[in-house]
């Protein structure tokens, strides 16, 4: 097949799956190879974001991985050529209706803009506690850790394991919980007992998933029922439906900073400090 160019960049926002000769400008935000035991073998997955902040799932099979050789994390390049299919299932790095795909025409050229921005679509702890979120999508959050556990080694799939419980606080007050895996788990228990950083210290976690499960810890989400009782009178019944979320890394997907630029911890160390205090009477 012939290469196609075109001089007309469009925003990530308009892409569509009617034609493949689309041209993006973009920042590659994470890359992580994907495994797999199916024909076709291992493939190479993108988390991109164009100069809007819109970010999109790209994804390239081994066979055309010399086409994404230019797509290094941090660096803006032109993509031309892409396959754009609908977005579905669990784990979906972004909210997109839809993700690209390398075709054997795909083009990577360099690009000239320059823009630092990390594109941060930070999740409040409250729209993670109330349900209102859909849980297939991967969010960015961030919080102080505190109670951090000790390492577990559990089974998963066959594979002995290691797993991370913490508790995430943000600046105002709400905490959530948090459970790490894998690589995950010891780059952040090395921060808290032998890295040269202080006890007291953020977690930036990124295209993370959200949790729903039930549990000790409650989060209650708030259902009002009205029913037209005798005389036109109205009674208000609150249903309180019980469980756990919980933050956790989606497989090699997910991204964990310590102290990212940008944060001050001292905003969630004051916090927690007036709380212990006040749990002291």
């Amino acid at each position: 097949m012939a290469m196609v160019t075109s001089d007309r960049i469009t925003l990530l926002n308009d892409v569509k799956p009617f034609k493949s000769t689309w041209k993006v400008e973009v920042k590659v935000l994470h890359s992580w190879t994907q495994r797999s035991n199916y024909p076709g073998g291992d493939s190479l997955q993108f988390i991109l974001a164009d100069k809007t902040g819109v970010k999109i799932h790209c994804t390239c099979k081994r066979l055309f991985l010399a086409r994404v050789k230019k797509l290094q994390v941090g660096q803006w390049r032109f993509i031309e050529n892409v396959s754009v299919t609908p977005a579905a299932g669990k784990y979906r790095p972004t909210s997109h209706a839809y993700k690209l795909t390398i075709i054997s025409n795909s083009n990577v050229t360099n690009s000239s803009l320059k823009n630092d921005d990390e594109f941060l679509s930070l999740t409040t702890f409250p729209e993670i506690m109330n349900g209102s979120l859909d849980s297939n999508v991967l969010i960015d959050v961030i919080g102080q850790a505190i109670d951090i556990g000790d390492m577990q080694v559990v089974p998963v799939q066959g594979k002995e394991t290691k797993k991370l419980e913490l508790t995430l606080t943000d600046t105002e007050d709400h905490q959530i919980a948090c459970c790490l895996w894998g690589r995950y788990a010891e780059q952040l228990l090395y921060t808290y007992k032998v890295g040269q950083v202080n006890k007291n210290f953020l977690c930036l976690l990124r295209f993370a998933k959200i949790n729903f499960y039930k549990g000790n810890i409650s989060t209650k989400i708030l259902i009002s029922i009205y029913l037209d009782l005798y005389f036109n009178l109205f009674q208000l019944f609150t249903l309180f439906v019980v469980g756990q979320v919980q933050i956790t890394n989606a497989f090699d997907t997910s991204t964990l900073e310590i102290n990212p630029p940008g944060f001050d911890v001292q905003d969630y160390i004051r916090l927690y400090v007036i709380r212990s205090y006040h749990n002291t009477f």
